[in-house]
C-alpha cells in the first residue's frame, strides 16, 4: 500500500487565521500522520512544495501524484470565513469515484466528531484539479475553518488529534 500526503498549498498561499497559516498547519498534521499511517504498513510520501506558488504548486503535486503509483492520495487543508462562527470539519471526493467516496465517508466520519459543525461532511467537488486531475482516489480534508478560534486551537494545539481521526478513517477505508 502506498499513500500519499498533499500539503495543500504552498507556502503563505493558502489560509490564515487566528494567528495561523494553512500551508504551516497542514505540515504539522501531515508530520503526525504520516508515521500512523506507516504504522498502518503504508509506504507514505508527503507531496509538499512550498516556494512555487499555489498554481506551480498544484500542478507539481498532480504530476507527482501521477508518477507515484500511488493507491489513493489525502490532500490536507484548512477551510476559512469571513465569519468567524463558521466551523467543522468535511472531506472532498471526485464524483464517480468509488474508492474516493468511501475514503471520503470513512474519513468524515472520525474527523467531524472532532470537528462537528458541517452540515454536509462528504461533499462531491467535481471542479477541484487535485481531485479531477489525479489518476488514483484522492481526497481532500478541510481540517476545520482556520478563522473559528475553537477549530484554530485544535489545529494549534492538537494537531495529533485531527491526524488520529484521518488514520482511523483511513484504518477504516482499508478493512471493508
Amino acid at each position: 500500500m502506498k499513500i500519499a500526503i498533499d500539503i495543500g498549498h504552498a507556502n503563505n498561499t493558502g489560509s490564515r487565521g487566528n494567528g495561523l497559516e494553512e500551508h504551516a498547519v497542514a505540515v504539522t498534521i501531515a508530520e503526525c500522520l504520516a508515521p500512523m499511517l506507516q504504522g498502518l504498513g503504508a509506504k507514505v510520501d508527503v507531496i509538499d512544495f512550498p516556494g512555487m506558488s499555489n498554481a506551480q504548486d498544484l500542478n507539481a503535486t498532480i504530476k507527482a501524484a501521477n508518477e507515484g503509483g500511488y493507491d489513493f492520495g489525502i490532500s490536507l487543508h484548512c477551510d476559512s470565513a469571513d465569519n468567524p462562527q463558521a466551523h467543522g470539519a468535511h472531506v472532498c471526493f471526485y464524483p464517480g469515484s468509488v474508492k474516493g467516496s468511501r475514503l471520503a465517508l470513512c474519513i468524515a466520519e472520525p474527523l467531524a466528531r472532532l470537528l462537528p459543525g458541517r452540515a454536509n461532511t462528504v461533499q462531491s467537488r467535481p471542479g477541484l484539479a487535485v481531485l479531477k486531475k489525479t489518476r488514483c482516489p484522492w481526497v481532500l480534508c478541510e481540517c476545520g475553518f482556520i478563522t473559528n478560534p475553537e477549530n484554530a486551537a485544535m489545529m494549534k494545539d492538537h494537531p495529533g488529534r485531527i491526524a488520529e481521526a484521518i488514520a482511523e478513517g483511513v484504518k477504516d477505508y482499508l478493512n471493508q
